[in-house]
């Protein structure tokens, strides 16, 4: 009987791959090897890998031995390389679905069913576009950074494990850690926030030589996070995406900008948050991702208005003009 089961377990891919032994070996060979250099995102992380939380999606370049356990070198949905072993990763086909693109997909037919969105509009998913839209239904109101004047742009995040800004910095003998000017010609005020936040200063003193930088297993730099007491840089990258609106599951419905452009009222995001500078990808340690999260679950303040909460639904719907 055990051994049915197990059969009827492997048959039906259900459970995480095993990184090691000929079980590691038999893994590789029917759930790896057939979607390397895949462009779809075809494996999910089953547990939180350095700074990468469980659930997120990646696709994978090749397989490699890392202290004898099989591993991936992956790129996960920001496009930074991933070195992880297997038996972090659920197999295909078997994972839960995104739990951040499920709750935008909920929240984006719950923003069309109460005509909130126009219906023929869709979310963005891991796109660059924004997740959801509103609609303003007051006279005289155009809203700068949106495609239609009347419509304001909203993002969703699932809880606070989500980045809430990310950016890629490099060094140079000539400049030393620095945000190219490409970079910041297209996320200026979260360059701004980076270039104020002394991280450059700490790397340019403690990584002058970033082939010297201290290194993990794998061989990729070590990540370090620096605090921050505030989310200033979540709104300034939030405002690079011309994003108006934020909706957080579990937390709820807040403002992004100098002003609440939806008049109702939203809060600004507050909290406290974190840096956390990680090696883009192995092999080049002369570039390091900078990424804003707040700084755990109690990192950013609930807000007093929750679009997941029919009441606070049905009076924003109110404000903007909208009828029942």
């Amino acid at each position: 009987m055990q051994r049915f089961k197990s059969f009827l377990k492997e048959s039906t891919g259900r459970g995480k791959l095993t990184a090691s032994g000929a079980a590691g070996e038999e893994h590789v060979r029917k759930y790896i090897n057939p979607h390397i250099g895949s462009e779809e995102f075809t494996h999910t992380l089953a547990t939180e890998h350095e700074d990468l939380p469980a659930g997120s999606r990646i696709k994978i370049k090749k397989v490699m031995n890392v202290g004898g356990k099989i591993h991936v070198d992956a790129r996960d949905q920001n496009d930074n390389q991933q070195i992880i072993p297997i038996s972090k990763l659920y197999k295909p086909g078997e994972a839960p679905k995104n739990k951040g693109h499920d709750y935008e997909s909920k929240f984006v037919d719950r923003m069309k069913q109460h005509g909130i969105m126009p219906s023929h509009l869709s979310g963005a998913g891991s796109t660059s576009g924004t997740d959801f839209a509103v609609e303003n239904k007051k006279k005289n109101i155009f809203h700068p950074g949106t495609v239609d004047g009347n419509l304001l742009n909203g993002e969703t995040k699932d809880g606070v494990t989500a980045a809430m800004g990310q950016l890629t910095i490099h060094h140079t003998k000539l400049r030393g850690w620095h945000v190219p000017d490409s970079s910041r010609a297209k996320r200026p005020l979260y360059a701004k926030q980076i270039e104020q936040s002394g991280i450059l200063e700490h790397l340019n003193e403690h990584v002058p030589d970033p082939e010297k930088a201290e290194v993990t297993a794998s061989g990729r730099a070590k990540t370090i996070e620096i605090k921050h007491p505030n989310l200033d840089p979540a709104n300034a990258y939030l405002q690079d995406h011309h994003v108006h609106v934020v909706q957080v599951g579990g937390y709820g419905t807040y403002s992004v900008g100098k002003k609440d452009e939806t008049g109702h009222g939203l809060p600004k995001i507050t909290g406290n948050g974190v840096w956390r500078i990680r090696e883009k990808q192995k092999g080049n340690k002369s570039a390091r991702t900078i990424a804003f999260h707040p700084d755990g679950k109690k990192g950013l303040n609930k807000s007093h208005i929750d679009l997941d909460k029919d009441e606070d639904l049905f009076a924003f719907k109110k404000t903007l003009g909208h009828q029942d």
